[in-house]
């Protein structure tokens, strides 16, 4: 394992300390983030504490793009990584005792404009359970320390697809119908980042969401993951994902086990898509 996998693992046991213990009592709302969303005392207390194991962990200046606060940094100079922090991607959940909430943790060099596919290593961790998804460019993707893949499903009619389904009223929905009338079966996790890595692992076949707004901490860490495991990730028109230029930037994402199922679902969600 390598020294930033560590630091990753380490950032992960000390948060889910916190959360499993005095996180559990934190559940009063603090103030509202720059996406509009509240902040419980329990994610802002989380980000405190991945902020201060990455200065002690990291020697390095590193550059911390969070949910919360912005933008952090551990020392002066110029970064030499940037940390994508999401403290609890499934935050309704944990609130609720809900088990679906996850750790979201991606690490890229230096602090040029973060993309998607710049990600060195990352982490994805459930905080109940304990589960570490976890992947490092170009060496692979691991759960519980072991190499994982994605399904061999190339099938819409056997897929299982995780959607997200939480659209607020948005005509977006309309979308999914053909999909929906497709597939074998639909789930809905509440947690943006464990939807996207059990497709590594083949828990799920896909993972969907066409609301044209996920934010980067919900992904950037999944996203390598999942193409390390040997999946497909592309936006609902199969482009490559955009560059991270604010936290609150939406972002469509289709994410699936094989090539085939990937091209079917874009066909299914927009008929021109799969040429695009």
């Amino acid at each position: 394992m390598t020294d930033m996998r560590r630091h990753l693992r380490t950032m992960f046991t000390e948060v889910r300390q916190f959360l499993l213990g005095e996180g559990l009592r934190k559940l009063a709302t603090v103030q509202t983030n720059a996406r509009g969303d509240v902040t419980k005392e329990f994610d802002y207390l989380a980000e405190e504490r991945i902020i201060n194991s990455c200065a002690r962990e990291i020697a390095e200046p590193v550059r911390i793009l969070t949910e919360e606060r912005g933008e952090v940094r551990t020392r002066s100079g110029a970064a030499r990584w940037t940390l994508i922090v999401d403290p609890v991607d499934g935050s309704e959940n944990f609130a609720r005792g809900n088990e679906l909430s996850c750790v979201s943790l991606a690490l890229l060099p230096g602090e040029d404009l973060p993309r998607p596919e710049a990600v060195a290593v990352a982490l994805v961790g459930g905080v109940f359970g304990g589960t570490i998804y976890e992947a490092e460019k170009g060496s692979g993707a691991w759960r519980n320390g072991q190499l994982i893949r994605p399904s061999t499903m190339s099938k819409l009619s056997d897929a299982l697809v995780s959607i997200d389904f939480n659209f607020g009223g948005s005509p977006a929905v309309s979308r999914l119908y053909p999909l929906l009338r497709t597939i074998k079966g639909a789930r809905d996790f509440g947690s943006a980042a464990f939807e996207f890595v059990v497709v590594a692992s083949g828990g799920a076949d896909a993972y969907v969401d066409v609301r044209e707004t996920l934010s980067p901490e919900n992904y950037m860490a999944a996203y390598l993951i999942v193409t390390e495991a040997g999946g497909t990730v592309s936006d609902r028109f199969g482009k490559p994902l955009a560059p991270i230029r604010s936290m609150t930037q939406g972002q469509s994402i289709v994410a699936a086990s094989t090539p085939a199922l990937h091209a079917a679902i874009l066909q299914l969600l927009d008929p021109n898509a799969a040429e695009g």
